[in-house]
């Protein structure tokens, strides 16, 4: 239970900042640079799975599930202060872009899928750990088939 308990600190710990880094990433997207945004949340996703890695894999998963709930909760909770606060900013400096609905589609639609390589990360470390395992057994089986054990049949 310590690994479900590791793993639902880690959630909170980078969900809650997430919330706040996703919709930055998404002005970033809308002003700046799209490339720029999505390095950004890759970096950010990149670091959860460094962070994720080291839980086996089922409380890995729960804490994803659990980090990306509190992301887009606590983000779309954030999210007026956040554009209000950078449009308001933008306005008095330069211009503020708006997006149309279909970018800002598209936007949400990448950043879903960057989360989900979170769940992705966790999937091809349960497949490592499989693969290590069989390995393992294999080379149990072949050096037990081989042993000098066997002279009972003599």
């Amino acid at each position: 239970m310590d690994d479900m308990k590791k793993a639902m600190k880690l959630s909170l710990m980078f969900g809650l900042p997430g919330s706040v880094i996703v919709p930055v990433a998404f002005e970033v997207y809308a002003n700046i640079s799209q490339w720029a945004a999505f390095f950004f949340m890759g970096a950010w996703v990149i670091f959860l799975g460094i962070k994720f890695y080291p839980l086996p894999v089922k409380p890995a998963l729960v804490g994803i599930s659990a980090l990306i709930a509190y992301t887009v909760i606590f983000g779309f909770a954030l999210m007026p202060t956040i554009h209000t606060s950078v449009k308001e900013y933008l306005e008095k400096n330069s211009e503020y872009f708006y997006l149309s609905f279909q970018q800002s589609a598209v936007f949400w639609l990448y950043a879903v899928l960057i989360f989900l390589l979170l769940f992705l990360s966790a999937a091809a470390r349960f497949a490592v750990d499989k693969i290590r395992s069989n390995n393992e057994r294999s080379a149990h089986y072949i050096d037990n088939a081989f042993s000098e054990d066997d002279d009972n049949d003599k």
